[in-house]
């Protein structure tokens, strides 16, 4: 006769060796994929990439070309680096996106003064839990910059619905250490696989007398609240069993205790 112990046992196995099998996968990697748009006009980053790049940094960018087609677009900034980095595909702890770099406006140069950035990344997929939180930091290194010169920064998270940190403006600093920002938003359904975004607008002025340079960064980082377990769940993981194993524990430790009363 097959009785309800055996199965369970059985069926704790089977979980046991499915979570085995299945924890051996890995995902597809993602790569980090940026977007400028000056003076209206689009340009795609990615083809630009000269080396280095793979699902956790961006690689190396070619400032030449891509400053000359922000010259083509009428616009008067330049770059005198640009980059991104991240931990993908995530960690326990938590989710991390980085856009990095330095513009300019060239002394005496004219031209538009409408820049952005956009840097993402699909397929994060750690940490995880029912709900979780985003923040967003971001640093201002002003130089020669004009009063009230600045940018605006934001960070997205991309899952069931789209939550987002910002903007926030960080504006020329009176003293010589830069700027910093931050904000925050609640995350009230985490789910994985997610994607990360971060988002940077510059508001420098042209000068006769100076360049006006900004060294910015802005990270995206993710944060997940674990949820609370029922006791079963919590027995669980204690024992680092499949579920169905449990029950059959428990179900020969109350055998045990009828036989032996």
């Amino acid at each position: 006769m097959f009785s309800l112990g055996r199965a369970c046992l059985l069926m704790g196995i089977a979980c046991g060796l499915g979570m085995i099998v299945l924890g051996g996968g890995e995902s597809r990697a993602e790569s980090i994929t940026m977007t400028i748009v000056a003076n209206g006009t689009t340009i795609l980053v990615d083809p630009l990439i000269l080396s280095g790049a793979d699902s956790q940094n961006y690689g190396t960018v070619d400032i030449t070309t891509l400053n000359s087609l922000l010259v083509g677009a009428g616009s008067a900034y330049q770059f005198n680096a640009l980059g991104a980095s991240s931990n993908w595909s995530g960690a326990p702890d938590g989710g991390l996106l980085n856009l990095s770099g330095g513009i300019f406006i060239p002394k005496g140069s004219t031209g538009n003064t409408d820049l952005t950035i956009t840097a993402s990344e699909d397929g994060f997929i750690s940490p995880s839990g029912p709900t979780g939180a985003l923040a967003s930091t971001s640093t201002g290194n002003f130089g020669g910059a004009s009063p009230g010169d600045s940018h605006d920064a934001s960070s997205s998270y991309l899952g069931m619905g789209t939550v987002t940190a910002g903007p926030y403006t960080l504006t020329t600093p009176t003293g010589a250490s830069g700027e910093n920002g931050a904000a925050a938003a609640g995350i009230p359904t985490f789910v994985t696989p997610y994607t990360l975004q971060n988002f940077i607008s510059f508001h420098l002025t042209p000068s006769a007398l100076n360049s006006a340079t900004d060294g910015f960064s802005v990270n995206a980082i993710v944060r997940a609240n674990p949820a609370v377990p029922e006791p079963t769940s919590i027995i669980t993981m204690a024992l680092g069993l499949p579920f169905p194993l449990v029950l059959y524990l428990a179900w020969l430790r109350r055998r045990h205790a009828v036989g032996t009363a």
